[in-house]
């Protein structure tokens, strides 16, 4: 007798919770019956190999942040050429130039504007964010962290699967409205914090990177992407912008320029492996402390402690401290403000920009500073920061000077060397507006 699969299964049932005796006199039944009793056992052999091959739930959870950590891989690879191949999804008239970010008319004045012509408001009740990154559309891109349950925010993925050195939730600034009018500008902002703005752009870079290894880089396939509608909406999201600044040293014989770059560690911070403009870094309050909110909602202060932190390795405002920065005691900040005052350090706002790839935030400024008093000011400049490498030529010549702020060295740049896609609207819109800011 050669029992079928169904009925197999309707006697293994049977059999299950029968007496012993039952199960004696049907045994002897198969015995009599040639074959049917190694077919038996080879079914159910076969069964067993089945469910041995079925994952387990720990299995699935590791696979899960396996699969998150190889497209974490990728975007952190390929970030920069799929940033260009993700801002190839937007209207071309928000490009800025040829560079991988976007922006719009009203984000960016006619010209360079002296920073003392920016002015910085409060606001008290920001709009609540629309999309914060705990929405459906974001879940592929969020791991499971043990059977049954996912992790709910990307910063959370990140904190466990991968986290970089420099990984801390502190306070930032959120811009809420930007306008600028003939030489001047006003921005305002609230408070927020700096993974408010992670889980969102992180999820947006991942989502790409997701979809490309897919092979399919579009709209269908970028579903939180597609929330975010208009990217210039500042109540849709959360968005904290950092401050890129393009450092010239000016020759005040001959009027060219030089600038510095960092080669960010990717074990270091969140998004490594390119360069950057140096000083870069986060709009954020220097301390913990509630005074620091109010106090350090000053474009200038923050670019001077980003000098100082990555150009000098002085990190003792690097925003943990629980004491307020006294920038009137400070000697750096003095030196930098009185040389400020004297019209040889020359800081200009050229705009806010969007990174193409992750919908990151930058308040692009140049400083420029006579030779002469860039070599005093900065005669302790370092080689290397806590984020990277400072780099003073892409041919291995190492000298204070700088790179060359020519046409050659920005196209060089922002075509075919890894610059960081904000970093290289900063140089594309600085290289715009040369005449102006070196005269």
């Amino acid at each position: 007798m050669v029992l079928s699969p169904g009925m197999q299964e309707v006697l293994d049932a049977a059999l299950k919770d029968a007496d012993e005796s039952v199960q004696r006199r049907f045994g002897m039944l198969l015995e009599a019956q040639p074959g049917a009793i190694s077919q038996l056992q080879t079914e159910r052999s076969a069964r067993l190999t089945q469910a041995d091959e079925r994952p387990s739930p720990d299995a699935a959870v590791e696979a899960s942040q396996t699969h998150w950590r190889e497209v974490r891989q990728y975007l952190i690879e390929s970030g920069i050429g799929l940033a260009a191949r993700t801002a190839d999804l937007y209207d071309p008239a928000l490009r800025v130039e040829h560079v991988p970010a976007i922006s719009t008319t009203s984000w960016l004045p006619s010209g360079p504007v002296p920073l003392e012509n920016l002015v910085l408001q409060w606001d008290d009740n920001p709009p609540k964010a629309r999309i914060t990154g705990i929405e459906a559309e974001a879940r592929p891109a969020l791991p499971l962290r043990a059977p049954g349950h996912a992790f709910t925010r990307y910063t959370a993925a990140i904190r466990y699967l991968r986290k970089p050195a420099l990984f801390e939730n502190r306070h930032s600034y959120r811009l809420t409205d930007i306008e600028w009018s003939e030489g001047a500008g006003r921005m305002t902002f609230g408070l927020s914090t700096f993974f408010d703005k992670l889980d969102v752009s992180e999820v947006l870079a991942h989502e790409s990177a997701a979809a490309e290894l897919g092979g399919h880089l579009d709209w269908s396939y970028l579903p939180f992407r597609g929330l975010v509608s208009d990217p210039f909406d500042l109540s849709t999201r959360i968005v904290n912008p950092g401050v890129s600044t393009l450092t010239i040293r000016r020759n005040t014989a001959d009027g060219s320029g030089t600038f510095f770059l960092l080669r960010r560690d990717p074990t270091q911070v969140t998004n490594g492996r390119h360069y950057s403009l140096l000083p870069a870094g986060e709009f954020q309050p220097a301390s913990i402390s509630p005074q620091s909110i109010s106090s350090d909602l000053d474009i200038w202060r923050n670019m001077v402690r980003e000098y100082a932190e990555e150009m000098l390795g002085q990190p003792e405002h690097d925003g943990s401290s629980g004491v307020p920065v006294d920038y009137d005691v400070w000697p750096f900040y003095r030196d930098m403000t009185a040389a400020r005052d004297a019209g040889t350090v020359r800081p200009h706002a050229l705009g806010v920009i969007l990174d193409a790839l992750s919908l990151n935030s930058s308040i692009a400024t140049t400083t420029v500073i006579d030779d002469t008093v860039f070599d005093d000011l900065f005669r302790d400049l370092v080689a290397t920061n806590p984020e990277g490498e400072v780099v003073f030529s892409l041919n291995n010549n190492k000298s204070i000077r700088g790179l060359p702020f020519d046409e050659e060295t920005v196209r060089r740049l922002t075509t075919r060397e890894p610059l960081g896609q904000t970093s290289a609207a900063c140089l594309t819109l600085a290289w715009r507006h040369r005449k102006q800011l070196l005269d």
